[in-house]
């Protein structure tokens, strides 16, 4: 079908067309086109897409995109259950989801917008976190992390024992990743 070839393809997200939203099943339609977008991607080896991008993609020049590179490998490596991505902008989750790992991307957020942006990305599951910010710079990382966890948790994704990605900056403000770490999920 041209949804599961357009998964294949590396597309991020697939949409219906104004006749099929406007149909008599819709709704019917939408769910079918969900589950064929998640048949095709059993079929990914990701392994493979992440080397044919590194391949395919230039040297990144800056550390923003090496991080990300760097959390696509390790989840590979690992087999880590899920990467855990703070993002402002929502750059940084994009740009990991441009290597396609196969764990999911949950990416936390304050921005509303940003959040919903975020929807277009393949593998990624954005929270918008709205708790207020701590004064302390480390623990609100924490903070955020450990929301992430919860979040995978009710998605699925993470469970007790599993190594995790973690992707943050080590100062505040957008455009400031450029810390990867790997955890276990306690």
């Amino acid at each position: 079908s041209d949804v599961a070839n357009a998964v294949l393809d590396g597309s991020d997200c697939v949409m219906l067309s104004g006749e099929t939203a406007k149909g008599d099943y819709p709704v019917l339609t939408l769910i079918t086109m969900g589950k064929l977008c998640l048949e095709a991607e059993l079929t990914v080896n990701y392994q493979e897409v992440f080397r044919e991008t590194l391949l395919c993609l230039k040297k990144p020049s800056d550390v923003t995109h090496t991080i990300a590179i760097a959390a696509a490998s390790a989840a590979i490596s690992c087999n880590a259950s899920a990467i855990v991505v703070l993002t402002t902008s929502g750059h940084s989750a994009g740009l990991v989801s441009r290597y396609r790992p196969m764990a999911p991307i949950i990416a936390i957020t304050r921005e509303e917008q940003v959040a919903r942006q975020m929807h277009l990305f393949r593998g990624v599951h954005p929270v918008f976190y709205t708790v207020p910010k701590n004064e302390d710079w480390r623990a609100d990382i924490d903070l955020r992390v450990a929301h992430g966890m919860r979040e995978g948790q009710a998605l699925g994704f993470i469970k007790s024992s599993d190594l995790i990605i973690i992707v943050t900056g080590w100062s505040k403000g957008s455009g400031n990743t450029n810390t990867m770490r790997i955890i276990r999920v306690p």
